[in-house]
């Protein structure tokens, strides 16, 4: 493998990281986005935990035992500890901005002593108490105990200088930073954007390459968006995250603020049925659904189609503003989760299984205008799925992209299939993708989510932007999955698979799966098949769900989020 690529792989895979106090505070203040860890080695631990697990399953290889141990050695010494990675745009006057990323993670002796095999042992440049060189197109650099990259020179050279002590612009002295990361507090892992900077960004570049007005619509949509910082922290019986949205009221896209400050009274729960196996409850604001409105007519202007003009969808949305109320929730009921694994067969199965519930603040006028309105959603889905199908036209076209273009078929078929279906029950209408769904969440006898004692112990708030709800699901097999293949139909084919599905596969798929299986049969040949490994790897992993529960409120112009996972390490 390329030196060079070697040495971007290594320094990213140790300074990748999340929430930082001083290494991503002393970034220069533009950063458009950051990914930081710190006093992560808890966390690192648990996740390559579940990978020493499936390498157990995997035929307990002590080769792969010995990799999975060393992978978490190298996490300790670099990631674990403290790093960053951030994503700056960096231009000229005049030229185009361009991506640069520059990265730094704190590194421990044993980190160090890797990572001098990597980075070149030659003379470079020195800022302050910092030294680099080139590497390629990369710019490296380990000092004390710190290692360092770069795609930018003068980018690096600027870190390394606040590093050291030069008075220049920081990002922990920019609101735009503090404000979110500071919501959410100290997080072993991190995420941090700034849609705002992106938003000046484009602008910018917009200006000189003179794009259309329509365009301006998207970018301040995108200035509004704000600031947004989100992390977890791993504990014992799973994670928790905290998340903080700080929605600039001063863009351009007003509606769109208020679309994403709303809040309402919950109801809902006393009408879900009780054994959903998720809910998705938010507050949907009035003008939810003209604002989707305005964005679909735009988008319709680019439809080489016009399957939304011929819906009239989105005129049927503005109106349902004048019927529908602010509190909506989507419903996963019992079986959406196996069937979502039927995805090869029906890419919508789960859809089935599938309600979405708002409330109705005038019942006469919603009978009136329904009709029409699920009406123009179900010409919606057909249009959609005939226009996928149109790019199926072309059939000269190399195996790899025919069998993607079939699985969109797949998928355009299934959209033209699609039909949804309404009903009510209280202050709310029931939306469904079939009829056996709409059934279940219109029988008013069946026991209902608000009087489950596991829902109400969660005690999601009854006032708010939001909450999310989702049980312990049943133990899942690998068969479930769609992965563990009945060998008794099997023929001599050297693989789990049936002559008629080995028969459809390319010559180089059948020359991967039987690498795969010549690699399994030599970490554990009576062991089971390469199918019901990554079964018996999958079925583990999802069955040490057992549920969460989330909220967001509004403090402001911040929208903060907080949620719960329950999950065996």
């Amino acid at each position: 493998m390329n030196k060079n690529v070697l040495v971007t792989a290594g320094l990213l895979a140790l300074g990748s990281g999340a929430q930082a106090a001083s290494l991503a505070g002393h970034l220069p203040a533009g950063a458009l986005l950051t990914f930081e860890t710190h006093d992560a080695q808890k966390a690192f631990g648990r996740i390559v935990g579940l990978g020493a697990d499936a390498a157990a399953k995997f035929g307990q290889s002590e080769d792969l035992t010995g990799a999975v141990k060393g992978i978490k050695q190298v996490l300790n010494g670099s990631l674990a500890d403290e790093a960053v990675v951030g994503v700056f745009a960096v231009g000229k006057p005049g030229k185009p901005f361009m991506p640069q990323v520059l990265g730094a993670t704190r590194v421990s002796a044993e980190a160090r002593g890797l990572l001098r095999d990597l980075i070149p042992d030659k003379p470079g440049a020195r800022v302050g108490n910092y030294t680099f060189s080139r590497q390629g197109s990369v710019f490296v650099g380990m000092s004390q105990n710190m290692a360092y990259f770069s795609t930018d020179k003068d980018l690096l050279m600027a870190y390394l200088g606040r590093l050291s002590g030069k008075a220049a612009p920081r990002l922990m002295e920019s609101a735009a930073y503090t404000m979110p990361t500071r919501s959410i507090g100290q997080q072993e892992m991190s995420l941090y954007m700034n849609f705002s900077g992106a938003a000046k960004v484009v602008r910018s570049q917009l200006g000189q390459w003179g794009f259309p007005r329509l365009l301006s619509p998207l970018v301040d949509a995108l200035d509004t968006l704000g600031q947004y910082a989100g992390g977890l922290t791993t504990n014992a019986g799973g994670l928790t995250s905290a998340g903080a949205h700080v929605v600039n009221t001063a863009g351009k896209d007003k509606a769109l603020a208020r679309v994403l400050t709303h809040q309402t009274t919950f109801g809902v729960a006393n009408i879900i049925p009780a054994d959903a196996e998720s809910v998705v409850a938010n507050a949907c604001a009035p003008e939810s659904s003209p604002y989707t409105a305005r964005w679909l007519t735009r988008f319709d202007l680019l439809d080489p189609f016009g399957f939304l003009s011929d819906s009239q969808l989105a005129s049927h949305l503005e109106r349902s503003a004048q019927y529908l109320g602010d509190e909506c929730a989507q419903v996963a009921l019992a079986g959406s989760t196996v069937s979502s694994f039927d995805s090869q067969t029906d890419p919508l199965a789960s859809m089935a299984h599938s309600l979405y519930y708002q409330r109705v603040r005038d019942r006469a006028l919603a009978e009136a205008e329904l009709p029409g309105y699920v009406a123009s959603v179900n010409k919606a889905f057909q249009g959609v799925g005939q226009s996928l199908g149109e790019l199926l036209k072309n059939k000269d076209l190399p195996d790899e992209a025919a069998t993607a273009l079939g699985q969109v078929g797949d998928l355009g078929s299934a959209l033209s299939d699609l039909k949804m279906v309404y009903g009510f029950r209280g202050d709310y209408v029931v939306f469904a993708f079939s009829d056996s769904a709409l059934k279940k969440a219109l029988d008013e006898t069946a026991p209902v989510l608000g009087s489950d004692p596991t829902f109400q112990a969660a005690q999601l708030p009854q006032t708010g932007a939001g909450w999310q709800y989702g049980r312990n699901l049943p133990d899942l097999t690998p068969e479930d999955f769609g992965l563990a293949l009945d060998g008794a139909e099997a023929e001599d084919t050297g693989l789990d698979l049936t002559g008629e599905e080995y028969a459809d596969l390319t010559d180089e798929e059948r020359a991967q799966l039987e690498e795969l299986d010549a690699l399994l049969a030599e970490l554990g040949p009576d062991g089971p098949s390469a199918e019901q490994q990554v079964g018996l790897v999958m079925a583990d992993l999802f069955n040490r769900y057992d549920g969460m529960t989330a909220s967001k409120a509004v403090r402001g112009n911040v929208v903060l989020s907080k949620s719960n996972v329950l999950y065996r390490w």
